[in-house]
């Protein structure tokens, strides 16, 4: 079993697993290799219906549970104070113990806003998570939440890759001391396809895969990319093997746009910015 040396951002290593859709025994399988390989850092959600699945990867893996970094989220769905605490409590089951970072993964409704970072932050204090964040929060939304929490914030997961400008996220996220996670750090596939990173990738003979997640990484934000197959998690980790100089990076940055999201969904119109 591998052990890479692994950069962090406020404690979380910066190249992890996603493992969404994964289910079932794929998922416990595609978990398991990520962990062989050296991947410590492993992302779930209750939305994804597979914590089941990604703790008995963690116990079959042979590891203590301190030697693992473990993310889930709780559900939109659960937030209110009927069904926070129970249904964080079988997340904590499922995966065999508190997880390392526990998120909010939509932001609430504005009536409820602060009474859901209440109840995560009481999930906390119960010892039920080791760590407590955030996703797909704006910049006043995380400013908010950071400054309602004392600063308990630490980390906001967000869709991030190359085709979308997130820099006034990055920059909040930044000043506030939370740090980022790239979701669909790819932008399922359509992030490796502008000419101008084929270019640089082409020039260091790399993939562009490796390109476009060595730029993330290179900012210090995580990344999370999901993929099931043993060659590109190899990839995966070879983007912490090189840099790319400031001209490389301000010429992909240059690509994205505030219209280059991947993931949009109907209730959150309107609520991106500011």
């Amino acid at each position: 079993m591998t052990t890479l040396s692994m950069p962090l951002a406020n404690g979380i290593p910066l190249l992890g697993l996603g493992t969404y859709p994964l289910m079932g025994d794929d998922c416990t399988r595609t978990v398991r290799m990520a962990i062989d390989l050296g991947i410590r850092h492993i992302d779930t959600a209750q939305m994804y219906g597979n914590e089941k699945d990604v703790g008995r990867a963690l116990r079959e893996s042979g590891l203590a549970r301190d030697a693992l970094f473990v993310v889930t989220k709780v559900d939109p769905g659960n937030v209110g104070a009927e069904r926070f605490a129970s249904t964080v409590a079988r997340s904590v089951e499922d995966l065999g113990g508190p997880p390392d970072l526990l998120l909010i993964h939509w932001p609430p409704p504005e009536a409820e806003f602060t009474p859901v970072l209440d109840r995560l932050a009481a999930e906390h204090q119960k010892g039920h998570a080791r760590a407590i964040g955030v996703s797909n929060f704006s910049p006043a939304m995380m400013r908010r939440a950071q400054t309602h929490l004392g600063g308990a914030i630490i980390n906001n997961q967000v869709e991030f890759h190359p085709l979308l400008d997130q820099s006034a996220v990055l920059s909040t996220a930044r000043e506030l001391g939370i740090a980022l996670s790239a979701y669909s750090p790819l932008a399922r596939g359509a992030a490796m396809k502008p000419a101008a990173i084929a270019a640089v990738a082409n020039r260091l003979g790399r993939p562009t895969s490796e390109v476009v997640l060595r730029w993330i990484l290179q900012q210090g934000v995580v990344a999370i990319p999901m993929t099931t197959k043993r060659d590109n998690l190899l990839s995966n980790i070879n983007a912490l093997s090189f840099e790319l100089s400031p001209e490389d990076m301000a010429a992909i940055s240059a690509i994205g746009t505030r219209q280059g999201r991947t993931i949009n969904p109907s209730w959150m119109a309107g609520r991106w910015e500011p």
